[in-house]
């Protein structure tokens, strides 16, 4: 997205070259930079003590499964991100969560960060207005499961590979 305006008085922005940086927006009468804004969300691999791994259905799609995931939220961590989505999604309390990996997801031009998330729990409570099914795969029956080439399939390849 192109900002066109100043935020802060409103004036037409010019463009200033930035050392390292390129062409930036700017308002020379703020002397204010705008530098772009990256939509961040976070996208989860939840693990339980069985090596089993939840997969999703949503949005009436039964074809392919995914992984739970959700915007950052203003003010939260990554961390506190993963537990909430988690928690809103399928009601299950994460105990440890981990950094894997991220993609840029580019026709929602949203930064994907990607975690594990461990959990001891295996009962379900699902938001039905989020999530029309989930369940619990083993590690070696999941990744067919999802959409070859999706950040969902990645980022559980990647974790497979790792484990393995």
């Amino acid at each position: 997205m192109i900002i066109l305006y100043c935020s802060d008085c409103g004036n037409k922005l010019d463009i200033k070259q930035i050392i390292n940086e390129g062409d930036i927006p700017y308002c020379s009468h703020c002397d204010k930079l705008f530098f772009p804004k990256v939509n961040l969300a976070i996208i989860a691999i939840l693990t339980n003590d069985k090596n089993q791994i939840c997969l999703v259905n949503q949005n009436g799609d039964s074809r392919y499964k995914v992984l739970i995931a959700g915007y950052v939220k203003p003010n939260e961590t990554l961390e506190e991100c993963v537990k909430r989505e988690i928690k809103e999604e399928v009601g299950i309390d994460v105990n440890h969560s981990h950094y894997l990996n991220s993609y840029f997801y580019d026709s929602k031009q949203v930064l994907m960060v990607g975690y594990n998330a461990k959990t001891a729990q295996t009962e379900f409570h699902i938001d039905p207005n989020e999530i029309d099914h989930v369940n619990w795969y083993e590690y070696d029956d999941c990744l067919h499961r999802i959409r070859e080439g999706s950040i969902a399939y990645k980022l559980v390849k990647q974790f497979l590979e790792h484990i393995h």
